[in-house]
């Protein structure tokens, strides 16, 4: 199964390990692709401009609320994306495209 923009995942990311990521990549490039830019989600708050919360809906579990961080970035082999979470809701993804934004000032 290809991931898609939007999608949540759990990621085995070198030198951070397990964690659940959301996929980046625009569709068209997915598969032609053999890695992927993800965020990682977080159970840290942090700043409001830079940490997207999201919903329970994206499958992430283990905290009350989740966190997508803007300024953790990573490239990773599709293949250390090992199990589908769920997917970010519209206004999610929105937000979260407005703090990459802000964070690479795009």
């Amino acid at each position: 199964m290809e991931p898609l923009r939007g999608e949540v995942w759990e990621a085995r990311l070198p030198h951070v390990g397990e964690h659940p990521v959301v996929v980046l990549t625009v569709n068209a490039l997915i598969g032609r692709l053999s890695a992927v830019t993800v965020a990682v989600i977080t159970g840290a708050e942090g700043p409001s401009g830079t940490h997207v919360p999201i919903d329970h809906d994206a499958g992430v579990t283990g905290h009350d609320v989740s966190y997508i961080n803007a300024t953790d970035l990573h490239t990773v082999a599709k293949p250390r994306l090992h199990r589908w979470r769920g997917l970010l809701h519209p206004g999610e993804m929105n937000r979260l495209e407005d703090a990459i934004r802000l964070h690479l000032g795009l």
